[in-house]
């Protein structure tokens, strides 16, 4: 697998080049199969949802097409996908995207399309394919909100991504809000910034940029 687990999209250089690197190809070449999904239930500002979407414009020059899930069947979703380099999957609510994968069928598909795709993702596009992150974490930045049933998100990795790390938008999200998750769960947790991604190449798996914690059981490993 080739993942880029960004918190915000391409917003640093290093994942841009990673991503390139990775496809193989001059990035005004490369095209993107966008799902984005996730934000449908979010309320209030969606201006980042734009400025994921100028990062891809501004630094990629191939086609760009939204494949909506809950639009088209399964065997439509994985032929367009197909014609992409590229998953990029936008943030908004984890567990009601999970909803969409599970209920489309594309959390069975995702696995075949990682053996040949390059896959981006978005904050919540990034948290799917790891572990999910405790409720209680999530109550403290969100407050008690709907987890649409969701016990549990795709565990295609074996830790779990808080991101938005020292946003200026989530001042709550600090070192001691990751270190009181990591304490609760037996598996490493990486809270990144905005600036950071979490890189898997094959068996390598590795932190571009600059701003982020890996703990277990409390302390950074």
């Amino acid at each position: 697998m080739k993942l880029i687990l960004a918190s915000s999209g391409f917003e640093s250089k290093e994942a841009v080049e990673k991503c390139i690197e990775f496809v193989g190809k001059p990035a005004k070449e490369i095209n993107f199969a966008i799902i984005n999904e996730a934000y449908a239930v979010e309320h209030g500002d969606h201006h980042w949802i734009l400025d994921d979407m100028d990062s891809i414009r501004n630094n990629f020059g191939g086609n760009v097409e939204f494949v909506n899930l809950l639009a088209l069947n399964i065997d439509k979703v994985e032929e367009r996908i197909n014609a992409a380099d590229v998953i990029f999957v936008v943030g908004g609510n984890t567990e009601y995207l999970k909803t969409v994968f599970d209920k489309t069928g594309f959390s069975k598909l995702l696995p075949k399309l990682l053996e040949k795709k390059v896959y981006v993702g978005s904050s919540a596009g990034s948290m799917i394919l790891g572990r999910q992150p405790s409720y209680k974490t999530q109550d403290e930045i969100y407050g008690e909100v709907d987890y649409f049933g969701v016990h549990e998100y795709l565990n295609l990795l074996n830790f779990s991504i808080l991101p938005h790390l020292h946003s200026e938008y989530f001042s709550e999200r600090a070192d001691e809000w990751a270190i009181r998750e990591s304490e609760n769960v037996n598996y490493p947790v990486y809270a990144i910034s905005d600036n950071a991604a979490v890189v898997i190449d094959g068996d390598e798996e590795y932190v571009v940029s600059h701003d982020y914690i890996k703990l277990i059981n409390g302390k950074n490993i």
